[in-house]
């Protein structure tokens, strides 16, 4: 794979993955490019945030195969969490 490039949004972030993301963005600074004050934050029922606080669009880009594997990293880490939830209700 040649220069591979690309970006994929993700929404219903917490604040403990945010902290786990902010570290994998800081291991390949130059790769990959995460912008943490374009997050929306969720809002609830009555126009207030739901807590505990969830974030909206954060947008994750890479530009070389570095890149790709934080993006990699950061998603796997998202999905093993949402199969630790399943199997919880399950």
């Amino acid at each position: 794979m040649q220069n591979p490039h690309g970006s994929v949004v993700v929404n219903g972030i917490d604040d403990k993955e945010l902290v786990r993301i902010l570290e994998i963005k800081t291991k390949h600074e130059k790769s990959l490019i995460f912008n943490p004050q374009q997050l929306q934050t969720v809002i609830g029922a009555g126009n207030k945030p739901v807590e505990p606080q969830h974030y909206n669009n954060a947008t994750f880009a890479w530009k070389d195969e570095e890149g790709l594997e934080a993006v990699f990293q950061i998603v796997s880490m998202l999905l093993k969490k949402e199969h630790q939830q399943e199997e919880v209700v399950a």
